[in-house]
């Protein structure tokens, strides 16, 4: 419409005509808002045609859509056409009133180089790239999805029995397994995996298995794959760390994991209480 006869059209109380609303309707969404490690997010793009006419929607080659994730400050992590080839030759198609287009994608939280990503909120766009008369800007949705890590270890610390003479000694248990379903990488800062230690009534250390040990000073790593464990055996003959006998009484034994791993809530390990005695 000229200038001129948008100004008639003014001058004579006349509104200009409106332009034709965008047909078609575009909405991106997720299974759910927030997985945990080594799930992947379904991805959805959906396409809606909201008017009643057919909508005819033609693509520039064979690809149709992408899927784009961001993190926090915006910056690309992912491309879901990243590494793909499409045919270099264009296509259309037709979209009934009220028909809905849709496509499903997967993501496994890495990025385009296939490394895993750390824990965060990324924002997922969907675009649509089809060319179509009355499309009005991008034809894109956003949704935002949370990944997490629950702990993958789980320790457990034992002994046999409750009361022991002081003429015998305690076996000391503790067992880490990994409770998740990917392989997890444990460090350890030196040579020392675990620790055991007594404390009497008062809550003051009388034993540390580690006492009077020397470990290798470098640091450390393993993996352990899905339901494996790791079990940690010694014992404790009533003694402190100086040698000496301990005193008759009730005692706190404990068994603590030096091993790191992401997403491990630290320290890890258990306690029991045991009582030492003489005769009875």
């Amino acid at each position: 419409m000229s200038a001129w006869t948008l100004a008639l059209l003014v001058a004579l109380g006349m509104a200009a005509p409106a332009a034709a609303a965008d047909p078609l309707a575009v909405r991106v969404f997720t299974d759910k808002s927030t997985y945990d490690r080594n799930e992947q997010a379904q991805l959805t793009l959906e396409v809606k045609n909201t008017s009643s006419f057919y909508v005819s929607v033609s693509f520039g080659s064979g690809q149709q859509y992408d899927f784009v994730a961001r993190d926090a400050s915006g910056a690309t992590l992912w491309t879901w056409s990243n590494g793909k080839t499409f045919s270099p030759f264009g296509s259309s198609k037709a979209l009934a009133p009220g028909e809905t287009w849709s496509v499903q994608e997967t993501w496994t939280f890495v990025d385009n180089t296939g490394s895993s990503l750390l824990d965060g909120t990324f924002s997922i766009t969907g675009t649509y790239l089809g060319n179509y008369l009355g499309r009005s800007g991008t034809k894109s949705g956003t949704q935002d999805v949370v990944l997490q890590t629950s702990d993958p270890l789980v320790a457990t610390f034992s002994t046999d029995k409750a009361s022991y003479s002081r003429f015998t000694s305690a076996p000391l248990h503790l067992t880490v397994t990994n409770v998740a379903a990917y392989p997890v990488a444990i460090s350890f800062q030196n040579g020392q995996q675990y620790e055991f230690s007594a404390r009497n009534s008062s809550g003051q250390v009388v034993w540390t298995w580690s006492t009077g040990k020397s470990f290798d000073p470098a640091a450390s790593e393993l993996v352990l794959a899905p339901g494996e464990s790791l079990t940690f055996n010694e014992s404790w003959s009533f003694n402190n760390n100086n040698g000496g006998g301990i005193a008759d009484g009730y005692y706190t034994v404990s068994g603590t994991f030096l091993g790191q791993a992401y997403g491990a809530v630290e320290p890890k390990g258990g306690e029991s209480q045991i009582r030492v005695y003489t005769l009875f």
